[in-house]
């Protein structure tokens, strides 16, 4: 094994746990001393060249100056890939071009504009931006946009304010792309040939996205070193087989062409999918296999899968940000583990024995490969695909023998015939057929119960350690045959019954839903919920794509009652997704939904704490008829004022004097309408939070709202500075986490401004 490539593997993957990057100076101080190691110790060696190149890259790659110095900035780009299109809205990933002939690394742009112009992939453009950070909401549970974004180089956002283009498409793949996606457009699994042939996945529907993900197929279509694999073997197999018959040679003369062959047409295929991370990952871990054989070395498996991860992490160090690297490098160590351990079968046996010998070994490889890969997916996703081990089993043989093939033969056939000005579209067709047995097993699935399982993080992580168990059972000896005992603790514990943890503890969740506010009370499995954040068209909702993987992660499995305060969208759009998927809950407000308990002064029992309804006293519209609720175990309170303003504070103190409160949700996200002196200092808080989003046009919290409560010396946090925020509440005290300084700390967690990157600390 390479010291030196172990070393600068093992420590770029622990950069997932950094809380922060060496500054630039300081990495190119240890940049020499890893120069210097090389003599003495390449393990020490490696890992300091991880350290200093992960922080030089990154130094690199965010640093951004526009090519004038107006404001706002304005930058050339061309279209890498269509995001979404709604109407005359464009969501759209630009390359930044430079005068400069070498730029390393690449950097990219996410902008949105409206415009009526058709754009294509290819184009270059020139772009007056509004910029904005990459700095996403963080919750519990949720999509890390952030951390994704950087796993693609992106480094800002934007709004485009005025957009001109420059030039038509460039290169051959984008010359190719406009007119296949015609020429696939009528078929009915058009949008999967496109994935197949050219690795353009944004054209995928929603319905096949859905079925790809309750499968567990979506890696079929997602150009990577199974599709590369398959097509070297393919055309190393045929390729082998005619030169035998043509021009037969002993030695290894025939056996290193076709290699050279299926080397130089697996780079065609990779070039005409775009190159992306997958699929550079799969031709590099190709290309070491191929030139490892040819050079007459004979390096273990496991040792050319470290050549391959290395030449990865030293070209792209962000990629450990992205699942896609988990998957391909978890997919390949597991089949080599399995297969180099699985002895050949016996040569005196028949030829039908030998295929069912095969069978069965791949059998063996598939059900661990899915076992252990839907346990990373549950790591990586949150939750499982019961039926993907029947749907792999079927559909990767499927695709191995007929549909890849067939792929890069139709995209063959199909590109030449437009080049010579005679389209052909018989292989496009046959290819269709081809998949056609998938999407109509989608449809099968979609009848079946239970698509998709959710998971807690606290049941994923018990699973992983109980894998690890099974696994050093099998590998440990001696005192270490105790091991599996340790790590099957974790599934014990989780199998204890929610009412046996503590029951004065309890919690409470204010969620980043960015200008938005949801609150989240938790206790021993139940959950309560205050508002739902914002939802923006028919396709986007916080309830979605907040709330609920929050309640997933956590394990919270009963949802008892939702409050919505009033009819703001920020308040109250992913109610109706709430109340879809939870129809037990128990609603209150003052909006028009049947069956809803209104917000007039009460007072509940719910798991040992008391809720009470403190008003309004009648039903209204506007910020001041927020419904207000205040939560109390008896010793410590959280008070949530809705988006009451001066009028409503002044209504309440009124009407309910008492209103003192250990926590408080400040009103209307800190504006400078509400928090009056006279409500601050009734209310009297340790702990205030602000429900208010990055850089928001805003400004909340505002100043003066931050100066009067610091005149109180109370704890003020915000979910713009901090992401979600949890507060545990016991016997101790009250406990404050902010999931960017506590719960994952980690650098590429923390705020990016657009076109800066200090030390993110």
């Amino acid at each position: 094994m390479n010291r030196f490539m172990f070393g600068y593997c093992a420590t770029l993957i622990s950069a997932l746990l950094w809380p922060a990057l060496p500054t630039l100076s300081l990495a190119c101080v240890v940049l020499v001393i890893a120069v210097i190691m090389l003599k003495w110790s390449k393990l020490l060696a490696g890992c300091l060249l991880a350290i200093a190149w992960m922080s030089l890259f990154c130094h690199q790659l965010l640093v951004f100056t526009p090519e004038n110095s107006s404001e706002p900035p304005t930058v050339r780009g061309e279209i890498i890939s269509l995001v979404y299109r709604n109407g005359d809205w464009i969501n759209a990933d630009i390359r930044i071009l430079t005068d400069h002939p070498l730029q390393f690394p690449d950097k990219y742009l996410r902008l949105r504009w409206q415009s009526e112009q058709k754009v294509a992939i290819g184009e270059v453009w020139q772009f007056t931006l509004a910029p904005k950070p990459i700095t996403s909401v963080l919750n519990q549970g949720g999509f890390n946009q952030q951390a994704y974004l950087l796993s693609k180089h992106i480094i800002g956002k934007g709004r485009v304010i005025v957009a001109k283009r420059l030039s038509s498409p460039r290169g051959m793949r984008a010359r190719l792309l406009t007119p296949l996606r015609q020429a696939v457009a009528t078929f009915s699994n058009g949008d999967l040939m496109l994935a197949l042939m050219l690795g353009d996945k944004q054209q995928i529907s929603e319905a096949h996205w859905q079925g790809l993900r309750q499968s567990g197929t979506g890696h079929l279509v997602t150009i990577s070193g199974l599709h590369l694999s398959v097509l070297a073997l393919w055309v190393m197999g045929l390729g082998g087989y005619l030169l035998g018959r043509l021009r037969p040679r002993l030695g290894l003369g025939n056996r290193q062409a076709i290699a050279l062959v299926a080397l130089v047409c697996c780079g065609l295929y990779a070039f005409l999918a775009g190159l992306g991370l997958p699929t550079q990952r799969a031709l590099i871990m190709l290309v070491m296999v191929i030139w490892l054989g040819l050079i007459r070395r004979y390096a273990s498996p496991f040792e050319r899968l470290l050549w391959a991860l290395f030449i990865v992490l030293l070209l792209d160090p962000l990629s450990i940000l992205g699942a896609g690297l988990w998957l391909s490098f978890g997919a390949l160590a597991i089949i080599l583990w399995f297969g180099q351990s699985a002895p050949a079968p016996d040569e005196h046996l028949s030829s039908w024995q030998k295929l069912t010998y095969r069978l069965g070994q791949m059998w063996q490889i598939q059900w661990r490969l899915s076992l252990s890969l839907g346990l990373l997916q549950g790591l990586l996703f949150g939750g499982f695909a019961p039926y993907a081990l029947i749907f792999n089993l079927i559909f990767v043989p499927w695709f191995s023998l007929v549909v890849i093939p067939l792929s890069f033969l139709a995209l063959i056939t199909w590109v030449t015939s437009v080049y010579i000005g005679m389209p052909v579209s018989f292989p496009l067709y046959l290819l269709d057929l081809a998949i056609s047995p998938m999407t109509l097993a989608f449809d099968w699935l979609g009848k079946l119960p239970v698509h998709w399982l959710p998971a807690s993080m606290q049941l994923v992580s018990a699973l992983l350690f109980s894998l690890l168990a099974v696994i050093s059972w099998r590998l440990a000896s001696g005192a270490w045959r105790w091991m599996p005992l340790v790590l099957l603790m974790p599934l014990c514990l989780w199998c204890l019954p929610q009412g046996m943890t503590d029951p004065r503890r309890w919690q409470v969740h204010l969620l980043d839903v960015g200008q938005g506010l949801s609150l989240v009370v938790e206790k021993q499995g139940h959950g309560l919920i205050y508002d739902t954040g914002a939802a923006f068209g028919e396709h986007f909702s916080y309830a979605e794509r907040v709330i609920q993987p929050f309640l997933h992660y956590r394990g919270i499995g009963k949802l008892d009652y939702l409050v919505l305060s009033h009819g703001d969208n920020d308040h109250a759009g992913g109610a109706d997704y709430l109340l879809s998927h939870h129809p037990e809950v128990k609603l209150v407000t003052d909006l028009d939904y049947p069956g809803a308990m209104n917000c007039r002064p009460k007072s509940m029992h719910w798991r040992g704490l008391t809720l009470e309804l403190l008003g309004p006293r009648e039903a209204g519209v506007g910020n001041n008829a927020s419904c207000i609720v205040r939560i109390s175990d008896g010793s410590r309170s959280v008070l949530i004022p809705g988006d009451i303003e001066r009028e409503g504070e002044q209504s309440l103190l009124t009407q309910t004097p008492e209103v003192t409160s250990t926590v408080l949700i400040a009103a209307h996200h800190g504006s400078n309408t509400s928090s009056s002196s006279a409500f601050i200092q009734a209310s009297a808080p340790d702990i205030v939070l602000y429900a208010a989003g990055f850089n928001n046009r805003y400004g909340f919290p505002k100043a003066e709202v931050v100066r009067r409560f610091n005149g109180t010396r109370a704890r003020q946090y915000s979910t713009g500075d901090n992401g979600q925020l949890s507060l545990t509440l016991g016997e101790e005290g009250v406990l404050v986490s902010g999931y960017r300084r506590d719960l994952a700390p980690f650098w590429y967690n923390q705020r990016f401004e657009f076109g800066e990157f200090g030390n993110p600390e």
